[in-house]
């Protein structure tokens, strides 16, 4: 069993703003915050019921329901159209293996829970003979093909039978749950192809309105003529004349028991219970009248929303975010406009890494549950960051659990732009609410200007490049990931078969900003920087560097070589990295990680090799991230930084400390809690590994080597090399 105070549950939906989900969020939310639980809710945009290649994208926003941040999740399964995302969405919640309810639907071994349509539309039938004593009926329900339609049908007829009347096959309409359906009953009626009844009964709202829609066009009156009742109660009654009689749906009970069992399930213990009963909300489609203190409500709510409707249509939102030449430019916009989000508390805008980048999500970076992700603060208390926090993704947001609050509301919202995704918004309420229909043309706005800005850069980066070739990558001249695999093809086939194929696979620029769009040009300069660094390990034909996506490179070699071989060029490539004059600036010692197989040249299959290690390293990425959530991680790392980058300098743990206002003893555990390694021993290591860059790069003498690296005797600098290296400084020269 888990602390209350730490619990955070999953909602799984689909077009959160849809009136449907809104009501059942509305339950699922208020008894999730009663109950001290945290909420994140997933939701798509567009939901469409078939594939559609530019939106489908929207769909990985599911992907994060995997995260280790869920405790538990809903699954509001009706909403989820698609068949095939169904599926998709439900091997992943199986793949967590939490607790699971979920509404709207019966999935096997799952608890499930929804309102009994059968018992609402039996409550439907009581009214209309009790109330109004009409003993004529027809039915409009939904797809023949579907099992709602035939409980709605069947719910009609048990009360009518009770009463000794019947509802034959000849009354029951199949429709399609939408208003097209209800025009074309209306239709029927109008030329006189079918006789009007007493009451028609419909199975949700929409389809009732077309049939009102149609019949005020053809002076049918309602309720004079014909009594008309929907279900549902959509919330658009005032757009349709009569006002309609439909029935409450209680999804907000639903959403409150849904959240009740996921606690019980979770901690063992019950909530109170409610009852899932619905009722019936009275208008002029029926003799009862509307009831004018409900009506009032719904026309406060509509005239609110359309209020925001007005502001969205009156702004110039779009021309703004246009111009934006830059983030900062973009985030201070969508700052200045998050007003259209209604009662939003907060918003962040978390991106990928490389969202900018031409080869993003390429193939050989297609994994992204670990993904680094950028977190820009866009408004909280009209604060915003220019600078971003970075986090991997399948943790949700950055940080860690106990610096967000116990009962947050989050909802995550795809960005996406012609197939490709970019990231997401993550909107934080204080009190239940959704999101609407104005949210949704903000989102779509603040995605086409990303995108904008992105082939801003695009062109900017091209105009820089030349030398555009199939196999090479344009900026820094390395071959890209077909151009690599086509070397590394053509130097197995020539290879003996006691030969071996190395590969390395290094990931630079972890964590660190220049990656974003405002400092390309930055970026550019350091990725030739680390081109420079890759060439200098090679020595032979049958030895190989390549760039395969923005900050992953890859070395390879076909040969025979020694067991230590591994370890020498990881340590060969770390220090021409990490000791490179921008890399070591901009970027730092944590943001680079190298991993590295072998296989023999029968067995090679290099493709499938660099899938190996992409896992590998997204396992080590997740370490690290891991340890930069430590409260004073990034102080710590600052100064490990200046240590690296000046090894000269005198650098004292006790004078540290004072700086720190901390113990010597914490100090010293914390630094080798965050980096595994002794503060003493990475002082000298970060000696050895400057001395060990200028043996690679210059042509400094010993003596010049061992002052610029803090050693003011030559001899103990040489001691001490040997002791950690295993060789001297000539040798490691000679060596290399």
């Amino acid at each position: 069993m888990q602390e209350e105070k730490n619990l955070r549950i999953g909602v799984i939906t689909a077009q959160a703003s849809q009136s449907e989900q809104r009501q059942l969020l509305d339950g699922v939310l208020g008894q999730a915050q009663k109950l001290n639980i945290a909420t994140a809710v997933f939701s798509n945009i567009y939901n469409f019921q078939k594939y559609y290649a530019g939106t489908e994208v929207e769909n990985k926003i599911y992907d994060l329901i995997v995260s280790e941040r869920i405790d538990g999740m809903i699954l509001t399964a009706e909403s989820i159209l698609n068949p095939e995302l169904q599926q998709y969405i439900y091997q992943k919640i199986l793949s967590r293996n939490v607790p699971v309810v979920v509404t709207g639907a019966v999935i096997p071994e799952m608890t499930c829970i929804d309102n009994d349509v059968q018992k609402d539309f039996e409550e439907i039938v009581r009214h209309l003979l009790n109330v109004h004593h009409f003993t004529e009926y027809d039915m409009l329900t939904g797809y023949e093909t579907v099992e709602t339609s035939h409980l709605r049908v069947q719910g009609v007829r048990n009360v009518l039978e009770s009463y000794g009347l019947t509802l034959d096959d000849s009354h029951v309409i199949y429709g399609d749950f939408w208003m097209n359906s209800g025009e074309k009953l209306a239709e029927e009626y109008i030329s006189g192809k079918r006789k009007l009844p007493q009451a028609i009964i419909c199975a949700n709202d929409y389809m009732a309105y077309g049939i009102c829609d149609k019949f005020l066009e053809h002076g049918i009156r309602v309720p004079e003529d014909v009594t008309i009742i929907g279900y549902e109660y959509v919330g658009e009654r005032f757009y349709h004349s009569p006002v309609l009689t439909t029935y409450q749906r209680n999804r907000k009970a639903v959403g409150i028991t849904a959240v009740n069992q996921l606690y019980e399930m979770i901690t063992g213990k019950k909530a109170e219970p409610v009852s899932l009963s619905g009722y019936i909300v009275c208008g002029n489609t029926c003799s009862c009248g509307v009831n004018h203190k409900q009506l009032n409500q719904e026309l406060q709510r509509i005239r609110r929303e359309q209020y925001y409707v007005t502001l969205n249509f009156e702004g110039n939102f779009e021309q703004q975010l246009t111009i934006a030449r830059s983030i900062p430019d973009y985030i201070h916009t969508l700052q200045e406009f998050t007003y259209l989000i209604r009662d939003v508390h907060a918003v962040y805008l978390c991106l990928y890494e490389n969202w900018c980048s031409r080869d993003f999500r390429s193939e050989a970076n297609s994994d992204t549950d670990e993904e680094i992700m950028l977190c820009y603060t866009v408004s909280r208390w009209g604060k915003f960051s220019e600078e971003p926090k970075t986090f991997v993704r399948n943790q949700l947001f950055p940080g860690t659990p106990d610096e967000h609050i116990s009962n947050e509301i989050l909802y995550f919202c795809p960005i996406f732009f012609a197939g490709k995704e970019l990231g997401y918004f993550i909107l934080q309420y204080e009190k239940p609410d959704v999101y609407d229909s104005v949210f949704k043309d903000w989102l779509k706005i603040a995605a086409n200007a990303l995108e904008g800005l992105r082939m801003k850069n695009d062109i900017h980066e091209l105009l820089q490049c030349q030398n555009l070739s199939e196999y090479h990558d344009t900026v820094t001249g390395l071959y890209n990931y077909a151009g690599f695999l086509n070397e590394v093809t053509h130097a197995l086939k020539q290879a003996v078969p006691e030969s071996m194929l190395t590969l390395f696979l290094i990931r630079a620029g972890l964590f660190s900003e220049h990656a974003s769009i405002d400092k390309r040009g930055l970026a550019v300069r350091i990725e030739i920087e680390n081109a420079e660094c890759l060439k200098k390990l090679i020595s032979g034909k049958n030895e190989f560097c390549g760039k395969l996506s923005s900050g992953l490179y890859v070395f390879g070699t076909v040969g025979n070589y020694s067991d230590s071989y591994e370890e020498m060029i990881t340590d060969k490539i770390n220090t021409l990295f990490l000791h490179s004059p921008l890399y070591s600036e901009y970027c730092g010692m944590d943001t680079m990680i190298t991993v590295s197989g072998r296989v023999s040249v029968p067995d090679a299959d290099a493709n499938l090799q660099i899938s190996v290690l992409q896992k590998l390293l997204q396992e080590k990425i997740r370490h690290l991230s891991g340890k930069r959530s430590h409260a004073n991680y990034q102080a710590y790392l600052n100064m490990r930084n200046a240590m690296y980058r000046k090894p000269h300098e005198e650098w004292n743990a006790q004078k540290t400390c004072r700086e720190f206002h901390l113990s010597y003893g914490y100090f010293r555990a914390a630094y080798k809690e965050l980096f595994d390694v002794s503060f003493h021993q990475d002082l000298i290591q970060s000696r050895i590994s400057h001395a060990k860059y200028l043996l690679l790069t210059t042509s400094d003498n010993l003596p010049e080597i061992a002052w610029q690296c803090g050693y003011e005797d030559e001899k103990y600098f040489m001691r001490q090399f040997r002791q950690i290296t295993g060789m001297t400084p000539s040798a490691y020269r000679n060596y290399h």
